[in-house]
């Protein structure tokens, strides 16, 4: 059975490659440069009328909350891509047709795609005792 995901629910985190802009000082010459970065985040629910757990629950389309960490190599300067407060959004609920206001019912593993464009999938912070399925 397949467990609700609940407001600020976490998403797994995620790689976006070449996203972080740097230069760094070579033969005399500032060359332009791109790093990996580690996107973290949760997801912010907009359903208001329902409750479970104490929490709203997660529909299709709701939005992440997302930040960038990421590491720059020994004289590396950072110039450009990283984000605090970025937003993704959840870009499946579930297949067992669940809907709570005509949006599909976001679940555990559900499919968030990231500010960056990364897929990732809700991993905690779900219900503990409200299940979709058999």
């Amino acid at each position: 059975m397949a467990k609700i995901a609940l407001n600020h629910a976490t998403i797994s985190d995620t790689t976006a490659f070449n996203h972080i802009q740097y230069q760094q000082f070579d033969n005399g010459n500032w060359l332009p440069k791109t790093a990996e970065a580690i996107i973290k985040g949760n997801v912010t629910s907009t359903v208001t009328n329902v409750i479970i757990n104490g929490k709203a629950p997660i529909v299709q389309g709701d939005r992440t909350n997302e930040n960038d960490t990421y590491t720059l190599p020994a004289g590396g300067v950072y110039t450009n891509g990283a984000h605090t407060n970025a937003q993704g959004s959840v870009t499946v609920g579930n297949s067992r047709s669940v809907f709570i206001n005509g949006k599909s019912v976001a679940i555990e593993n559900s499919n968030v795609t990231t500010h960056a464009g990364t897929n990732c999938k809700i991993n905690g912070g779900v219900s503990s005792t409200v299940n979709i399925g058999s």
